[in-house]
């Protein structure tokens, strides 16, 4: 009987199991450098689980909640930054979905890391259609094994009414698209589309675009997604899901809104978005920064910015675009109009498009084609506003029969029925690549965005025993692959160098990025401790001046002999060693033998010697001297005065320790004393 009830109890679990499922996702959202987010949906309400591990084979970590519901959030924190992990989702009872080699991610490097990143845009897709699917499939043939590391959605990801039966039906369920989410976390912005069902609550006779609070933006786009209100992910708080902001590596992004524009016209939402905008920006030190929303400042396909009633595009060329360029932002990314449009790199214009002054507004009006040396070249200062590049990409699964095509600031621009494509972005080090991906797999235009980053560090000036020679290394941040080095004045032209030197020389390492044309440079001094040699001067040792000194005897450091001079006081084997820095350099072995001056002639002294405070001097009654003279070492005269017949007293008590000389004389002959003050 028990054995019974164990198998009947197995049956009703396993029959639970097989009527629950997994039917939108698993995907992601918000991924960083160690956390990530889990949404899902099953058919039942159940608990909410996820197994992950590094090993697709061995998922052998787990994160729960003992919830009861049907979509599903869970976030992972704690992760290995820079790391593939795999997944499983499901409940308490087991798996659900997942435990695949495609259900993987990979979290993000360390934040302001240099590290290539492949970023990949898609407008106005979510249409159900071949052509959302193909577009999917020609980035994911030209991706190949490379990973993409963000995925930007640019609004009116749903047609026609952003209803959550439209995101089930065509985009997350949408077969032929739908197997993307288990591997790539997509960042997005919204849409007039997807904004249907927002306004809908708030409309104004009928008409969308009433001055709605952005906290209420609430709907079935703001329940799909779930995007960093804090800066989890880098930059400034927004506090709301409406607009926010991220990092990857060295890039920062805004993902800013251009549905808060409102039918009263009030300003309210945007002014709000504007705010917000300008404390991101200021405290944004990534090296590119890219912006991307919905409704485009510029267009001539599907939507006309000239339009009057065009007034979401207009309010965002008006109030939006000239504070990005007072940051210098690099690339605006759109979507709305079913086009592929890229423009020049261009500032300053703000008006309709017969307002578009070639002179004043157009920073660079070549095709910005590197492979033809036509880079857009700019420096890393965001408050020096030197151009941006526009791009409207909404043709990822919509298309324009017959668009215009033909607004001044554009370089480049592709429509039609059947003209479907996205945007990619590669960037590397100093280098931004964009290209224009076709469905049909071809690259219809690409251009690329250059940054004048290159920063030598200083190099420290050098001292070198002679004969001696070290091995300097060019160290720097930012700049490109490609790198020339020139150390002057030698003709050496690699990141290194062995110096050796005979004398003091100056050097310059000039490194000059080929790809910008950017030159910096650094200049320092290579010094040469030489081998030091013994000269004897009336009884003093003497050796090179201007370094530190330590003098032996005997092969024994003497105690305070530390100058260029010293004075022996007992014959034997005298050395000096000069110091500097980690050089220090030994001179040979000379041999001394001590006279003394204490007593030279019978009935003559000088003492004491060395001398601390006064020094006398005994008269010789054989000389019979006149005049004393105290010079020090360099020659220069400290006292002159007549030498008393007895016994004469000096006050040496105000010069410093050195040494000095005594010079007598008298009308015939002249003699030389040496005496040390201590």
């Amino acid at each position: 009987m028990k054995t019974s009830l164990i198998c009947l109890f197995l049956i009703i679990v396993s029959a639970s199991l097989k009527s629950q499922g997994v039917i939108r996702g698993p995907y992601m959202q918000t991924p960083t450098h160690n956390s990530i987010i889990f949404k899902w949906r099953t058919n039942q309400n159940t608990s909410t689980k996820v197994w992950f591990g590094t090993d697709s084979t061995n998922l052998n970590q787990v994160s729960s909640i003992n919830n009861n519901v049907t979509d599903h959030t869970l976030t992972l924190t704690g992760l290995t930054p820079n790391t593939t992990y795999f997944y499983a989702v499901g409940n308490n009872s087991g798996i659900l979905a997942g435990q695949t080699g495609n259900h993987r991610f990979k979290t993000n490097p360390l934040p302001g890391a240099e590290t290539p990143v492949r970023i990949w845009a898609i407008g106005d897709f979510g249409k159900g259609n071949a052509g959302q699917i193909n577009v999917k499939n020609s980035y994911v043939n030209y991706a190949g094994t490379k990973h993409t590391d963000v995925w930007m959605w640019l609004g009116d990801n749903v047609y026609d009414d952003g209803k959550d039966t439209e995101y089930q039906s065509k985009v997350f369920a949408y077969n032929g698209f739908s197997d993307i989410f288990s591997w790539l976390p997509f960042w997005p912005t919204p849409g007039n589309h997807d904004y249907n069902e927002i306004w809908a609550q708030s409309s104004f006779l009928g008409i969308p675009y009433s001055n709605l609070p952005l906290q209420n933006h609430v709907g079935p786009y703001y329940d799909i997604v779930d995007v960093p209100k804090q800066a989890e992910a880098g930059g400034y708080p927004s506090q709301l899901e409406v607009f926010y902001s991220f990092d990857y590596g060295n890039i920062h992004f805004l993902s800013l809104n251009s549905e808060v524009y409102d039918i009263a016209n009030t300003n309210n939402g945007i002014n709000q978005m504007k705010a917000w905008l300008i404390q991101d920006l200021q405290q944004n030190d990534k090296l590119f920064t890219i912006a991307y929303f919905h409704q485009p400042p510029y267009s001539k396909g599907s939507h006309n910015s000239d339009d009057i009633y065009e007034l979401a595009m207009t309010k965002m060329r008006e109030k939006i675009i000239p504070e990005l360029e007072n940051f210098d932002i690099d690339l605006v990314v759109c979507g709305h109009s079913h086009v592929f449009e890229r423009s020049y790199l261009i500032s300053g214009h703000y008006g309709f498009s017969p307002s578009f002054d070639i002179p004043t507004m157009m920073k660079n009006g070549t095709n910005g084609n590197f492979t033809q040396g036509n880079a857009y070249i700019k420096d890393t200062l965001n408050n020096n506003d030197e151009g941006t590049v526009y791009v409207v990409c909404g043709n990822s699964g919509s298309s324009e029969t017959a668009p215009a095509l033909n607004h001044p600031v554009m370089a480049y621009t592709d429509g039609g029925s059947n003209a479907y494509g996205s945007f990619v972005m590669d960037v590397k080090k100093n280098r931004l690549d964009g290209k224009y991906l076709k469905v049909d797999g071809t690259i219809g235009n690409e251009f690329t965005i250059l940054k004048k980053n290159l920063v030598l560090s200083s190099i420290n000036n050098q001292v070198l025993c002679q004969g001696d020679s070290i091995n300097i290394q060019a160290n720097y941040k930012g700049g490109s692959d490609s790198l020339k080095y020139e150390w002057l004045p030698t003709n050496y032209n690699t990141n290194s160098v062995y110096i050796k030197s005979n004398s003091i020389t100056t050097y310059t390492l000039k490194v000059t990025d080929l790809l910008t044309g950017q030159i910096d440079s650094k200049t320092f001094n290579v010094t040469i401790i030489p081998s030091p040699t013994i000269t004897a001067v009336n009884d003093t040792l003497f050796t090179q001046q201007g370094y530190a000194y330590q003098w032996y005897f005997n092969g024994n450091s003497i105690s305070g002999a530390t100058n260029y001079y010293y004075a022996p006081s007992q014959s034997g084997n005298y050395s000096v060693e000069l110091i500097q820095s980690s050089c220090s350099n030994m001179s040979p072995i000379l041999p001394y033998i001590s006279l003394g001056i204490n007593e030279f002639e019978t009935g003559f002294s000088i003492y004491p010697n060395p001398v601390k405070t006064k020094l006398y001097i005994k008269n010789d009654l054989i000389n019979n001297w006149k005049t004393i003279e105290v010079t020090n070492v360099e020659g220069k005269i400290l006292l002159s005065d007549k030498l008393k017949p007895t016994t004469t007293e000096i006050n040496f008590s105000n010069y410093a320790a050195g040494i000095y000389f005594i010079n007598l004389s008298n009308s015939t002959k002249n003699q030389q004393f040496k005496v040390v003050k201590e």
